[in-house]
């Protein structure tokens, strides 16, 4: 059961006011210190990732275990008609979109189904972001099965860092695509999403919209068949068009690996900093929902180059997947694979690759007393990875020989001739 937030008396947040030198009221609960990381590590290869584990947040039901540490000032965008569990002494201000027409209109299958809380901001997160809130305004932002319908992804991730204190709080809950209706669909590349933020995107455009309603009325209906028809690839007008993007299409979906890609590259990149806290996935035990995963994220007390801020979320994550026994250790091997895949859209992301192979030597070491079935499956992990890495290291020694062939030198010095007699001319 959902513990009852607390709002402001006067409705309207003190994070609106942008005077600077904003100031925490006295009897906030501090939320920005530290976990104690004084206690045991609980396997070895922690201290050779050189990663501290942290306390688990996650233990037998990810959501209600989560929502018991979201405490102080909190904003939940986008909460739908069953907000997010929070402590009892949370002080929650929720962002939502309105819609021309109004829900039932847009989403007539959702007529009689409950309507959840008021929101206390309108915003259109993609055309606005956050502005109306100040810099630092609270100690934890929630953001359930939102960030896929969004056009730019890493924007709104800037703006979640933005608004939280040092300390504070990012809880992501993302569908999976491979437990959705977006199985048919191809992953959304780290290139895309840097192309959209690069580019200032703040709409979904006409071929997000096609390829989706494409997916969905290829399958077999899960609309009444009023909506499902607004989904033929045939009757795709402007109208149409307009209505999808009121309705909140899918715009992008990943695995929670290829998602982990995505923060890596925007760390890479210098475009955001985060600490991963705890995640959790569908097939983790109690988890209540079987098509989504979850991640808690931190903003760092500290600044870190991006290089060491980008490793040390890949080390936070493996040892979150391979520190807790009933966790698959394939999900490394998933992870490597979207690592290599999206490598070119970051060139910095190809260092972190020998990161994840040391995480699965180390942990065949420390697996002496875990039982059978799991050293198993560990260790086809391992081979597999080790072809990977095999592959990686093949790519590097072939465009190693490219740079250095005669080809290639004589191509570049023809180049530079041909753009110099452009100049003259």
């Amino acid at each position: 059961m959902r513990a009852t937030a607390k709002r402001r008396p006067d409705r309207l947040p003190a994070s609106l006011k942008r005077a600077k030198g904003l100031r925490r009221p006295a009897d906030r609960v501090d939320v920005t210190r530290r976990f104690d990381r004084s206690a045991p590590c609980p396997v070895a290869y922690d201290q050779a990732m050189g990663v501290t584990p942290r306390p688990a947040l996650v233990h037998g039901q990810p959501r209600q275990d989560i929502g018991r540490t979201l405490r102080g000032d909190v904003l939940e965008i986008g909460p739908g008609h069953a907000p997010f569990p929070t402590s009892d002494d949370a002080r929650v201000t929720f962002v939502d979109r309105s819609v021309e027409g109004g829900r039932d209109a847009t989403w007539p299958e959702l007529v009689g189904q409950p309507r959840g809380p008021d929101s206390d901001l309108d915003l259109d997160l993609d055309i606005s972001g956050l502005r109306p809130l100040a810099d630092e305004a609270f100690d934890v932002v929630i953001a359930s099965h939102l960030i896929e319908h969004l056009a730019n992804p890493v924007e709104a991730m800037r703006e979640f860092e933005r608004v939280l204190r040092p300390g504070g709080r990012l809880v992501l809950i993302v569908p999976d695509r491979t437990r959705t209706f977006d199985s048919v669909r191809q992953p959304t590349p780290l290139a895309h999403v840097l192309e959209d933020f690069d580019r200032g995107v703040t709409e979904v455009d006409d071929l997000h919209i096609r390829e989706f309603c494409e997916a969905i009325f290829n399958q077999p209906p899960i609309h009444p068949d009023e909506v499902r028809g607004w989904y033929d690839p045939s009757e795709l007008d402007e109208a149409r068009l307009d209505l999808h993007r009121r309705r909140s299409i899918h715009v992008h979906c990943w695995t929670p690996e290829e998602f982990a890609i995505l923060i890596a590259g925007g760390l890479a990149r210098a475009l955001m900093s985060w600490d991963l806290v705890d995640m959790y996935f569908f097939d983790d035990p109690g988890a209540e929902q079987d098509n989504e995963f979850g991640l808690v994220l931190e903003r760092p007390l500290w600044p870190a180059p991006p290089p060491a801020r980008c490793e040390t979320f890949i080390r936070e994550w493996v040892q979150l997947v391979l520190g807790r026994p009933n966790r698959d250790p394939h999900r490394v091997v998933a992870l490597h694979e979207a690592l290599l895949s999206n490598t070119g859209a970051v060139p910095d992301l190809a260092s972190i690759a020998p990161v994840l192979s040391q995480a699965l030597c180390d942990q065949l070491v420390s697996s002496r007393g875990l039982d059978k079935a799991y050293q198993e499956r560990l260790a086809l992990a391992e081979g597999d990875f080790a072809r990977l890495t095999g592959q990686l290291r093949a790519c590097e020694r072939r465009l190693a020989d490219v740079l250095t062939s005669r080809s290639y030198r004589v191509g570049r010095m023809l180049s530079a001739t041909f753009r110099m007699f452009r100049r003259k001319t």
